[in-house]
């Protein structure tokens, strides 16, 4: 009797708390029936549903472990699936969660599926959802895995109106995290699931490009197009990466329709390897270049300019100089110069006039005041006004020390001594001063 594929060996993982992730070499081995019947993690199980925050919950479960279907080597990056993998099971495991079908009655439904005959497993899973495992055909490759797994969302969204998690169940090397439910169902005579979908490669359109064409679809397509038509082997992801990105510029200013360019990349892409890849690339990008929509630049129209008759001129309401500035820059005149024969008559220039008086120079506003030279005193040179002594005016030889001669006044008094003839300051003109008395 062949063994049930509730008690085939499948890797277990522990999380990593240093890395934050999990772990890429399986810790041990285990079981589904084992996983979906134990009570160990019932306690923190309970608690990650009683707490409503959802970032508590996600803290929460990194001290939980988890499983996959399949028996592997590791879950390193960048490695192939026959690298990984050691031996995949015909299993293929479905997960429904609460946020992505909200109203649905998680109760309810684990009934409906456990009534399905290809069912081998259903269980509550962390956050109060439902997983669940359907038993395939023997021989599974990962193509056909992800071939059964597309044929499945579609039944479900189809038939029972049910949406399942993308991220789970597509690919043998997918985490689920371990969880508990106090009745679990297992059904050992699981029948085969069989159906598959494979979507057809979509067609190549050819995007009508037109330059002379200002915003149309056609030309937005064909930009980005452009941008991933001639990459080579080495940069096809980055350049997809980048006209996914353009694209969802375009489709977040509502200038291209998104299925229109999903369509138009996918046709591209679907000449390379690893379609289903270039798939998800398309959509990322697309998702990452809405959030910052490319509106088109609307530059202002310049005014067309028409000639306009006399009669049609509004009439203006400008001062006059303004409206014949505006008619000598807009249109062309012809300007007569009026040439003089004879040089215009200049009256002669009077001179000022002189006067000695100051009298006369009030009489006569304009005048100069000049007086005769028999009217003017004059008093002599400076020398002779100040009796300076000779040897000031000859140099001091070298070395020699300047002193301070102290005057003594004879009179008892430095005011009086100040203005009697004895003091230098006669001589300088300071006596002549009024006096504070005087003042």
């Amino acid at each position: 009797m062949a063994p049930s594929l509730l008690d085939l060996p499948i890797s277990f993982f522990e999380y990593d708390l240093a890395r934050n992730t999990f772990a890429n070499v399986p810790s041990q081995q285990t079981t589904l029936r084992r996983m979906a019947s134990t009570r160990y993690y019932q306690k923190p199980i309970e608690a990650i549903r009683s707490e409503s925050d959802k970032h508590k919950q996600d803290e929460m479960k990194k001290h939980l472990s988890a499983f996959t279907l399949a028996l592997l080597r590791h879950r390193k990056k960048d490695t192939s699936f026959e690298e990984k993998i050691i031996y995949q099971w015909s299993l293929l495991m479905g997960d429904i969660d609460q946020k992505d079908n909200p109203g649905v009655d998680m109760a309810e439904l684990k009934t409906h599926l456990c009534t399905l005959p290809y069912v081998l497993l259903c269980a509550y899973s962390v956050r109060g959802g439902l997983w669940f495992v359907v038993r395939l055909p023997d021989h599974q490759t990962p193509d056909t895995l992800a071939a059964h797994f597309r044929y499945l969302q579609k039944l479900f969204t189809n038939k029972f109106d049910i949406k399942l998690d993308s991220t789970k169940g597509g690919k043998p090397t997918d985490l689920r995290f371990v969880s508990f439910d106090a009745a679990p169902y297992l059904n050992d005579d699981a029948t085969v699931f069989s159906g598959t979908y494979t979507p057809p490669p979509p067609r190549r359109k050819q995007v009508p490009y037109n330059p002379s064409t200002k915003d149309d679809e056609g030309k937005l397509l064909a930009r980005v197009v452009k941008v991933v038509n001639s990459a080579g082997e080495g940069v096809r992801h980055e350049s997809l990466l980048k006209a996914a990105r353009l694209a969802g510029g375009f489709i977040g200013a509502d200038r291209l329709d998104e299925q229109n360019a999903i369509l138009a990349l996918e046709t591209i892409a679907s000449e390379w390897p690893q379609f289903g890849k270039s798939q998800k690339t398309i959509r990322d990008g697309i998702k990452y270049g809405q959030a910052s929509p490319l509106f088109r630049e609307r530059l202002p129209e310049r005014p067309v300019e028409r000639p306009v008759s006399r009669k049609q001129q509004p009439k203006s309401t400008e001062p006059i100089f303004y409206q014949y500035t505006e008619q000598l820059y807009s249109q062309p005149q012809r300007i007569e110069v009026e040439v003089q024969t004879q040089p215009p008559a200049f009256e002669p220039k009077t001179e000022p006039i002189i006067v000695v008086t100051i009298a006369e120079q009030l009489a006569n506003p304009g005048s100069i005041l000049r007086p005769d030279e028999s009217q003017i005193e004059r008093w002599g040179e400076a020398e002779e006004l100040l009796d300076l002594p000779p040897e000031l005016d000859e140099p001091a030889p070298p070395g020699t020390v300047p002193t301070i001669r102290v005057s003594t006044p004879t009179s008892g008094s430095y005011f009086k001594w100040q203005n009697s003839p004895e003091s230098p300051f006669s001589q300088l003109g300071l006596a002549s001063l009024q006096t504070k008395q005087q003042s």
